[in-house]
């Protein structure tokens, strides 16, 4: 049912405790797939839940919330803790890079350009660069994070001023991540990934606030390039080992496990 021209509402109906609200227009709204629905309303029937069960206008089907999902628990109402209610892939985000390039300037190479970008990106399930960290470079790089990168090569100094604790968060412990965990990305450092990672050259067809968009060097017509990835086999196995030791503890504290969502 509608409740704006932006948001929408699900009702509680059988085991649902709160009623579900969807952002997003007519046209993205009518695009979601039906697992959006299904899985939302799912966790509105979580116990603790307040208020609604949300979902945002990128939602799409998760493992156990739909992605996009957003929902909090009252502890003291028997509410839940999910940590993996969405998924558990660790520092998957979104970067935009500007061109400089108009729109008319590509035009007519985009199959050419399509053909490149796929030649030297590396992409897929368990897809390798040329990028290969033996032990120490590995632990490097835990500690380092995006500074690491920006040592190399692999970006400029000013990225580190748009990134969340300059890219290094204060105590990164290598020595607490897995030997299996390490193993898996040895070889996909630069690599893009499956799933719902991408990269795609966009156009910028339409411009809302034009003081936002000119901090950020945003123009009409011209070209950009979004990238969604994450941290890879890293980031899974990190999240699996954590699971697993979550799984095991929670008994101690009187906590009812009832297994991840991934």
């Amino acid at each position: 049912m509608r409740r704006s021209e932006f948001s929408w509402i699900i009702e509680p109906t059988g085991a649902m405790r709160v009623p579900v609200i969807i952002y997003g227009s007519e046209a993205l709204v009518s695009a979601m797939d039906d697992k959006v629905w299904e899985q939302a309303s799912n966790v509105a029937a979580l116990p603790g839940i307040q208020k609604s069960a949300f979902a945002m206008p990128d939602a799409h089907w998760g493992y156990g919330f739909p992605v996009g999902g957003v929902a909090a628990f009252d502890a003291n109402l028997g509410g839940v803790v999910s940590a993996g209610g969405v998924g558990f892939d660790i520092s998957c985000g979104v970067r935009t890079l500007l061109t400089g390039l108009s729109a008319e300037a590509i035009e007519s190479t985009g199959e050419s350009l399509a053909d490149a970008l796929a030649r030297h990106i590396p992409a897929g399930l368990g897809g390798t660069g040329h990028i290969h960290l033996g032990p120490d470079a590995m632990d490097a790089m835990l500690l380092g994070g995006a500074k690491w990168a920006v040592d190399r090569g692999y970006g400029i100094p000013e990225d580190l001023n748009r990134i969340e604790e300059h890219g290094c968060m204060e105590g990164a412990a290598p020595d607490h991540v897995s030997d299996q965990a390490k193993r898996r990305q040895r070889d996909e450092m630069g690599t893009l990934g499956s799933g719902n990672h991408y990269l795609e050259v966009q156009r910028i067809a339409s411009i809302y606030d034009e003081g936002i968009a000119a901090d950020y060097g945003l123009r009409l017509n011209e070209v950009v390039v979004t990238i969604h990835c994450g941290s890879r086999g890293l980031g899974h196995q990190i999240g699996t080992d954590f699971l697993r030791e979550m799984d095991a503890e929670a008994s101690r504290f009187g906590l009812k496990y009832t297994g991840g969502n991934h």
